[in-house]
């Protein structure tokens, strides 16, 4: 027997095929949707549309190209066209699928995409429950599916091209004092010690730290190859080339992974991992280790990331090169650096100009090039 969703109205399934079944004007229409419940969706959108507007499913029709004229296209059967040719990667289809159904479809799916308009993009966009920098994510996916639109020339215009990116604003970041980092790893577990040591003093992120094997690990040259990155459960190469790197073994990060490495009885090809041996996850560490760490050492509560953070505060504020630091944490140029991290800086924070007055200015000998008529030298 078919087995049906209780929320999918005119939806049945057999094994892992979603069906469309609805009985109009005293006709039964049973057609084959989709494995993929999100696509089977749309799928039975269209054929209500078909069924509301035209009195029978046309799509299924010998000539349904022809009789279907691109001004009736809708959103949702433009967005599958798009999905079956677009490559990306796994993970970043997986967040443009999020956004569609989540956000998109819901407001556009059965909407004809030529009737789409940029007055309604904007209203939507008003609307969207998130910061503007997630606004302007979940637009992406929407943006390619009306340009993929008018490049097949389904649409005669694109009304995204008149929508802009919100300004999305940085946002702040609380990093870890050195007294405070001392604080935090005589709090936290110390099975993890080892693990938060070497965050607040590499800069790595916790994906890259998640897959770091011993063979990218060279205590002797006082290095660490960063190579692969995990997200998302799915182990890769890092996404951009400034992302390869080797990062500098400091004192602290070497005694570290010396304990890590004497502690390595079972020869894991992992430097980090959980207690089972097993491969170490954001959620888990973040809510069983990472926050009951910064309870008991009384700070307020912070991401994961301000590891990250911190190393870049400690280092720039100790009068490290913004450049090293840059490229220790894998940017491709130093403007986040200074962007973001300038104001954290303490020792940056003294009055403007008096670096160029102490070391640079010699008032005298202006005076007396002034008083011999020479020029300086």
């Amino acid at each position: 027997m078919a087995k049906k969703s209780k929320n999918l109205d005119n939806m049945e399934k057999r094994g892992p095929v979603w069906y469309f079944r609805k009985t109009h004007n005293g006709k039964l229409y049973h057609e084959r949707l989709s494995e993929d419940q999100a696509e089977a969706i749309i799928l039975r959108d269209n054929y209500l549309y078909e069924l509301r507007n035209f009195g029978s499913i046309r799509s299924n029709h010998p000539d349904s190209d022809i009789l279907k004229k691109d001004e009736e296209r809708l959103f949702g059967e433009v967005a599958l066209e798009w999905v079956a040719v677009h490559e990306v990667e796994a993970t970043t289809m997986k967040d443009y699928k999020s956004a569609m159904n989540t956000y998109i479809l819901p407001a556009f799916g059965n909407k004809p995409i030529a009737d789409i308009s940029r007055l309604e993009i904007l209203k939507f966009r008003k609307d969207l429950p998130c910061s503007n920098k997630r606004k302007n994510n979940i637009l992406v996916p929407f943006r390619c599916v009306i340009r993929f639109a008018q490049e097949e020339e389904i649409i005669d215009k694109n009304p995204m091209e008149l929508v802009k990116n919100l300004k999305a604003e940085s946002p702040d970041i609380y990093p870890l004092s050195m007294d405070e980092v001392i604080h935090f790893l005589d709090c936290v577990d110390q099975f993890y010690r080892d693990f938060f040591e070497i965050a607040f003093f590499t800069g790595m992120r916790f994906g890259e730290m998640a897959v770091l094997k011993w063979s990218n690990v060279d205590l002797n040259l006082g290095f660490i190859k960063v190579r692969e990155t995990r997200v998302r459960g799915v182990e890769k190469v890092p996404k951009t080339d400034s992302s390869y790197r080797e990062i500098r073994v400091l004192p602290p990060v070497r005694e570290a992974l010396e304990r890590l490495k004497k502690g390595n009885t079972a020869n894991l090809e992992y430097v980090f991992s959980n207690r089972g041996g097993n491969c170490l996850l954001p959620g888990s560490i973040n809510y069983h280790v990472w926050k009951p760490a910064l309870e008991k050492a009384g700070f307020k509560p912070r991401s994961l990331y301000q590891t990250r953070h911190t190393f870049a505060t400690l280092m720039l504020d100790s009068g490290e090169h913004p450049a090293w630091v840059q490229r220790m944490m894998g940017h491709r140029t130093m403007k986040m650096i200074l962007e973001r991290y300038y104001k954290h800086i303490k020792n940056y924070q003294h009055e403007e100009g008096s670096a160029f007055m102490q070391y640079a200015y010699d008032p005298h000998k202006t005076l007396q090039a002034e008083i011999r008529g020479v020029p300086e030298t």
